[in-house]
């Protein structure tokens, strides 16, 4: 997702990567506490190839964790600007409910929303670097990725 762009920041050797486009592509409700997403992200990669591992996304709200979001694992090819087909599934957080994730829906809302991310960044040949960035303001990190609510 956009927040590969606040992600890769961390990691000095692929500074440059950044995503150029972000498109949820489909939902879909995985019993009654989870969904299954599907999106597509642009990514422009100047740099090496770089594979990002063990994703999550933590959503929160006034300190409240609404819901975990892990990302399947996926490679950025090295020198290239392409789309990437990604996978995700969102868990909610004990306290949280479907209604705290549709108020996603109402842009006015969307700067009180929070997300920490961590990932594992790993080079071709196995050296790996932890990344973790915390407080990423949602909209801020939506805007980044050149998401506009309509």
């Amino acid at each position: 997702m956009s927040v590969l762009v606040l992600l890769l920041g961390g990691c000095k050797k692929v500074k440059d990567i950044r995503v150029t486009s972000f498109e949820l592509e489909s939902v879909a409700p995985q019993g009654l506490t989870g969904l299954n997403a599907e999106f597509a992200v642009g990514i422009s990669n100047p740099a090496m190839q770089v594979k990002l591992e063990d994703v999550e996304a933590v959503l929160k709200r006034s300190g409240k964790v609404l819901g975990r979001m892990t990302v399947d694992p996926f490679v950025i090819e090295a020198r290239t600007d392409a789309e990437y087909r990604l996978k995700g599934y969102l868990r909610l957080g004990e306290d949280a409910n479907l209604r705290d994730l549709l108020q996603l829906l109402d842009a006015s809302v969307l700067d009180q929303y929070t997300v920490d991310v961590t990932a594992k960044a790993r080079h071709k040949s196995g050296v790996a670097a932890p990344i973790a960035v915390n407080d990423i303001p949602l909209k801020k990190l939506l805007e980044k990725a050149g998401y506009e609510k309509n």
